[in-house]
């Protein structure tokens, strides 16, 4: 959304923490590589940033998971949560540092992964979660989703969603 980058999604966002809401960033791949050109003045109005490792390497030139949170972090992140695909997420925040682990599924499709983690992650916090419990549910949605074809087809509901991390857990 074009018309939206940069400064006017700044404002947008610095609008709803000054309305005391929780402010989340995710991004798409930047064809035209202004990656941090685009994003650097939302960022320092970004409660959880959430892309995907690739997206997170091209924005700040940096390639461990770490290094690129710190880097996001002095660019104003609160907390930094990274998208590893099967190799799960990574978060980190001013004291707190996790890897959560992928569930194994057989992955169909990968469309629309990124955004059910997101959701995954998102309602999880909705409901009161730490960290580390809302980013194993993301993990969760996430791979059910790639277990259909499109970007839903392998979404599911909240209690299937529950059950498939049980199931996993045993």
């Amino acid at each position: 959304m074009p018309t939206l980058d940069g400064e006017p999604m700044a404002r947008v966002m610095a609008k709803a923490q000054s309305l005391g809401k929780l402010t989340c960033l995710d991004t798409v791949w930047d064809a035209t590589g202004k990656w941090m050109e685009t994003l650097l003045p939302v960022l320092t109005y970004t409660d959880i940033f959430m892309p995907s490792l690739s997206e997170a390497q091209k924005l700040t030139g940096q390639t461990d998971e770490g290094a690129i949170a710190n880097e996001l972090m002095r660019c104003g992140v609160k907390t930094v949560v990274l998208k590893l695909g099967d190799r799960g997420c990574y978060f980190k925040a001013p004291g707190m540092e996790i890897r959560v682990p992928a569930f194994s599924v057989n992955a169909i499709d990968g469309t629309g992964s990124g955004d059910a983690f997101d959701a995954g992650l998102l309602c999880g916090l909705a409901k009161g979660w730490d960290m580390a419990t809302s980013a194993r549910f993301a993990n969760a949605v996430g791979a059910l989703c790639v277990t259909g074809i499109g970007a839903t087809a392998g979404v599911r509901s909240f209690s299937e969603t529950e059950a498939f991390i049980r199931a996993q857990s045993a």
